[in-house]
Parts: C-alpha cells; structure tokens; sequence
C-alpha cells in the first residue's frame, strides 16, 4: 500500500465530508448556524443575569455590618438617638463604603434620619430630595417588609435585604433597602416591625460602560426593552424614570456564523483548494471554539472572584467547605482589619481599595497551596485551613496578623493598619454546615476585636457565638 493511498485513506473521508458540509451550508444557510448561536446567546444572556446578581448580593452582604445589630435596634428603635443615628449609620456608611446616600425608616415606615454626601448632590438622582428616594424605594421596604412577617430562625439572623439599579437621565444607581436586626438580642424591637435602613450607591461612569466592562459585552447599551433591537442579547437591570424596564443589550457571541461568512468563499474554489479550505475552516473553528471557552471561563472567574482582589467571593465558600470538611478536619478563620475606616478616612477611598489590594496579595503569599482566601465584603476576609490542628492554626494566624500590621505604602505614603482573628474548628464528620461555621468565627472575631487590636480569639464550641454578644457594640 503506498503512502499516496494511506494518506487518502486518512485525508479522504475528512474531504468527502467537508465538500457535503460546504454544500449544505450554501443550500441551507443560517439554519444549523442560528440554532447555534441561539444558543450561545441564551448561555450569555443567562451568565450575565447571575453576575448581575452575584455583583448586587455582594453589595447588599455588606450593609450587614450597619444592620444586623444589637445596639442599631436599641438606638433606632427602643429609643431613637440621632447623635448615633448620624455617627454610626449616616457618617460612618457614607464615610467607609461606596453608599453616598442612606435613609431610616421607623417601624411606620416614616423617614426619622437621612444623610446624602456632598458630592452627589448635584446629580440627577440625588437632586430630587431624600423624600423622592425613598418613595423610590416603597416597592423594596415593602418586599423587606413581607420577609420580616415569615418565621425567623434562632440565632444570629440571616440579612433581609432587597435592591434594583434604577437610572434617572444619565445617573444609574444601586437602591437597597435593608432590615436592622439584632445580631445577639442583647436588645429586640419595641414591636412586630424593626427600623429599614435605605441606601443607594453611584455606579461609577456610564451604566452600559461599567457593567460592559465588568462581564466582557460587546457594545454593551442601555434603554428601554422596545427600542432594543431583536438581535441583541439582553438582560433586565433597572427601572427607568417612567417606570417601564431598562435592558441593559449587546452585540452576543456568534461564532458559528462568523465561521459561516468566513468559510463561503471557500465554496466557489472548493474543487481546486479542497484540502487546504477544509484545514482552513477546521483552524478557524478551533480558534473560534477556543475563544468561546476562554471568554466562558473569564466570564466565570468573574462571578466566583471579588473584583478588587481577585480573591475567592463568598458565592464559593459553602462549595470548599463541603469539600474539605469532607475530606477531614477543617479549622475556619475570620480576619477584620483594624483601622481601616481611618485610612479611607485620611487618603480616601481609592487609597483603600489599594490597601485592600495589597492585604489580599499578603494572605495569598503566606497562606499555604492547601488554604482558600476569600473577600467576605468589605474589609472582612475569611480562610478555610484543611487538616491543620487548632493550635498550629491559632498560631499561623498570630503570624497573618504581625505581618498584616506592617506598614503598607499607598501612593508614596505609609499606613498602618492591624488584623484581629476568630477561629472555629469543624471536627471531621461533625456534620457542621458553613454558615454554622462561619458563625461560630465571627462570633470569635467579634469577641477578638473587644480585646483589642491585633488580636486571635479561638471558639470554644457551637455556643460560642452567644458568649460573644457584649463585645459586638464595642467594634463601632
């Protein structure tokens, strides 16, 4: 048999195939490829609505620590102080957060507190007055309202929180509004309903550029769902000024017909170029199937990481857990920096988002391969140590926090900031959920930050985080 009929052998039923799919191709276009990159289009459009929400429960995650409160209900509800009020909701949200604008609503849902940063008084949105936003916001303190009314689980509660992008003209911003609640019920509210607190947050630039460039969208747009053109990808984001929904489109991925216009002019030299068009084509959807899956991958990196830090967000936390609790013992650590309201404070918020930055780079170096890092929100953080004794842990973490307090440099100038720990450990086949366990290291972390700066408190067990309910007023 010579190599000239082997190769044929090889080469010839790939030819064969290839002129049969070229003719198809002409003879029925755009069927095969449409059902294709419908499909495609579906799976964006539903990766973009996740991120989306993912991007909106991160957000709403960390108002819980203005909320789920015990002194917050003694202050705001068992007897109103507006001193409180305005140090440690208004001036302390606006001052350490991206919230420029935050609202408190009574048990009757009237308005007793509102405070707006002076530097969003002029836009559109905050122009109206703090009586029209929170009007805006009935549809959402009344949804908070009917999950107030259904049963509440014991122990430290679970956030009750409902948000939507609403634009004005050219302004887009994040409306939430959330239950206080309390966290150790050292106080409880006067009646059946508990104070709402409101808050809204700039999206910073054009709502089309930065929710574009967060999810990798092709000449992402805004406007209204009957002016977006039927071959754009969309996803419902916000309401408009009018009432009527706001879509945020796109240009979707269509590389089945990209492939499809590249490879016609292929049919007219099929005859003389047979071989190298179908190795043509056969490159050209390896680099298109190859593009799709890398854009896929980016775009879920993007819904499990923070942002800021690239580090693990809390949507992959209870999924490590089960794995390594599973595979043995497992000690879990919650860290809250020290000070770091003051730095956002003196140097300001990007200044911040550096410092946050470089505390992540920090854990990541120092951890070991085995360890998962991870952004709770804000500047709280949390790590799952596998098949690490709660001793050597306590002291692993006593070494995170020496080397968290040295100096950082934010734009040509040192700040100094600490870190507090708490500690639990799930013993193997203790059949602990997460949340459980991340309860019971809170509770640790709050009764580390009573201590003082720089502190490593390790639980004592599953009713360790009742033990802590006097220290939690002292962190503010």
């Amino acid at each position: 048999m010579t190599p000239r009929f082997t190769q044929f052998k090889l080469v010839g039923p790939a030819i064969i195939l290839i002129a049969i799919l070229l003719t198809g191709l002409a003879a029925v276009p755009y069927y095969g490829v449409a059902r294709l990159d419908a499909k495609i289009r579906e799976r964006q459009e539903t990766l973009v609505k996740r991120n989306i929400s993912i991007w909106i429960s991160d957000v709403e995650f960390a108002l819980t620590a203005w909320t789920i409160w015990d002194e917050s209900i003694a202050k705001l509800d068992n007897s109103y102080d507006p001193e409180w009020a305005d140090r440690n909701i208004g001036s302390s949200l606006i001052g350490t957060s991206r919230t420029r604008f935050a609202a408190i609503l009574d048990a009757g849902d009237h308005m007793i507190y509102s405070k707006t940063a002076d530097e969003v008084l002029n836009r559109p949105f905050f122009l109206r007055g703090a009586e029209v936003i929170t009007k805006d916001a009935a549809s959402l303190v009344a949804r908070v309202r009917e999950r107030e009314a259904g049963v509440r689980a014991t122990g430290i509660p679970n956030p009750v929180a409902f948000s939507k992008i609403e634009v004005i003209g050219s302004d887009a911003v994040l409306l939430t509004a959330s239950l206080f609640q309390p966290d150790f019920r050292t106080a409880t509210p006067r009646g059946a309903r508990a104070p709402v607190l409101v808050s809204a947050v700039p999206i910073a630039g054009s709502l089309q550029e930065f929710l574009g460039n967060r999810f990798l969208l092709d000449d992402a747009a805004i406007g209204p769902l009957n002016a977006v053109s039927p071959d754009r990808a969309r996803a419902e984001i916000a309401v408009g000024q009018d009432g009527q929904p706001e879509v945020l489109s796109w240009r979707p991925l269509t590389p089945a017909r990209d492939l499809l216009m590249q490879s016609l002019p292929l049919v007219a030299t099929v005859a003389i170029v047979l071989v190298a068009g179908g190795l043509f084509v056969a490159r050209l959807s390896r680099r298109a199937v190859v593009s799709l899956v890398e854009a896929e991958q980016r775009m879920r990196h993007a819904a499990t990481h923070d942002f800021l830090t690239g580090l693990a967000n809390r949507s992959m936390i209870a999924t490590e857990f089960a794995r390594l609790s599973s595979a043995g013992s497992l000690t879990v650590a919650c860290l809250d920096l020290d000070g770091f309201k003051s730095v956002n404070d003196r140097y300001g918020h990007a200044a911040g988002d550096e410092l946050l930055k470089q505390v992540a780079a920090r854990l990541r170096a120092a951890t070991r391969q085995d360890d998962m890092v991870f952004r709770l929100g804000g500047d709280e953080f949390a790590i799952l140590m596998p098949s690490v004794p709660l001793g050597e842990a306590e002291w692993r973490c006593r070494q995170l926090s020496s080397l968290l307090s040295q100096p950082y440099v934010l734009d040509g100038t040192e700040a100094l900031v600490g870190a507090s720990f708490g500690l639990g450990e799930v013993p193997p086949s203790a059949g602990e959920s997460c949340d459980d366990a991340l309860k019971r290291a809170d509770g640790a972390l709050y009764a580390a930050k009573a201590k003082g700066r720089g502190t490593v408190v390790v639980s004592s067990g599953a009713g360790f985080a009742s033990n802590a309910a006097n220290s939690r007023s002292r962190l503010r």
